[in-house]
Parts: structure tokens; C-alpha cells; sequence
């Protein structure tokens, strides 16, 4: 999958003048929430939560065949591979969307987007990106397999995001 990704991600760079932090192939993962700054005390609550909300799940299969940005593609500030979520994901991400209004984070009121960062853009909007996105093609059939929900803490450098998982909350328990 990443292979395959990190293919994609060439060809869009080769299409777009932009500056860009490009996410590197190794930190490639399926993003469910963007949590934002949190306090580290927080970390506790937020794994009693990830090993409630996925000790039913099983393993699903997430598709990652079509290309986008946020906030537009017109007005691009992150670019992603992703498709439409699974109904297994979509639960799990209103269950999390429950378990975190307890902890006083506001609810998402954009629709869940399964999806892999590719990039984040800097500076203003490009017009090669609308044009880059609608002529690269997602490869054919690409899935990823989701089996657990990680609290990734992202820290945003000047060569690029660096993740670090603070917890693991395998799905099934």
C-alpha cells in the first residue's frame, strides 16, 4: 500500500508548484479525528476511551481510491488518498465522536472522510492543484486493513510532520 501511495504522491509533486511538507511513505495512516492540541494528562481518558469504543470491532477493510484536498481542492491545504468510509468506520468514528463530547471536544460537523495525508500546502491556493488531483488516478482496488486506533501526536517541522504513538488500542481488545 505504501509503495503504491508514495507513487501517487511523486506524480502529484511533479504536478504542483507549490510548497509542500510531504508526508513520508513510513507515516502513512488512516486518519479518523484530528485532535488538535490536547494537555498530556488528557492521554489517559483518551485510552480509556480508544479501548472502549474498539473492543467489538474487527478488522475492516478501508478504501483508498479516490484523491482530494481540504479544505477544496480549489483552496487546498491538505491533500489525501481516501474513499468512502466503510460503515464499520463510520460507526467507530461516531462512537469516538460520543466518548470525546464527554471530554469537552467540540463535535465534527464536516462529514468523516477516511483518508491518508499525502501532503500539506503552503503559501496560496494553486490552480495546478484542482487540475493535478482531477488527472492523477488513485491506483486500482488500493485498501488498507484497520485494525486498531492509534493517538498519534504530530509535531510540525519544517522537513515535514513527525508522529509519535502515544497508545495502541487493538481492535477486539
Amino acid at each position: 500500500m505504501a509503495r503504491s501511495i508514495a507513487r501517487l504522491a511523486a506524480t502529484l509533486k511533479a504536478r504542483i508548484g507549490t510548497r509542500a511538507s510531504w508526508v513520508l511513505p513510513e507515516n502513512y495512516h488512516v486518519t479518523l479525528r484530528f485532535l488538535g492540541q490536547i494537555e498530556p494528562e488528557l492521554t489517559i481518558d483518551l485510552e480509556r476511551i480508544a479501548h472502549c469504543v474498539t473492543e467489538r470491532l474487527t478488522s475492516f477493510a478501508v478504501p483508498l481510491d479516490r484523491l482530494g484536498a481540504f479544505p477544496f481542492a480549489d483552496r487546498a491545504r491538505v491533500l489525501w488518498i481516501g474513499g468512502d468510509a466503510p460503515p464499520q468506520f463510520l460507526g467507530l468514528a461516531s462512537s469516538l465522536q460520543h466518548e470525546l463530547a464527554g471530554l469537552d471536544f467540540p463535535r465534527e460537523r464536516r462529514p468523516t472522510i477516511a483518508h491518508v495525508t499525502l501532503a500539506r500546502l503552503k503559501g496560496r491556493a494553486d490552480a495546478a492543484v484542482p487540475r493535478a488531483l482531477a488527472t492523477a488516478e488513485a491506483p486500482d482496488g488500493l485498501t488498507t486493513r484497520a485494525d486498531r486506533l492509534v493517538l498519534m501526536q504530530s509535531e510540525l517541522t519544517p522537513t515535514g510532520a513527525v508522529y509519535t504513538p502515544l497508545f495502541t488500542a487493538r481492535f477486539g481488545g
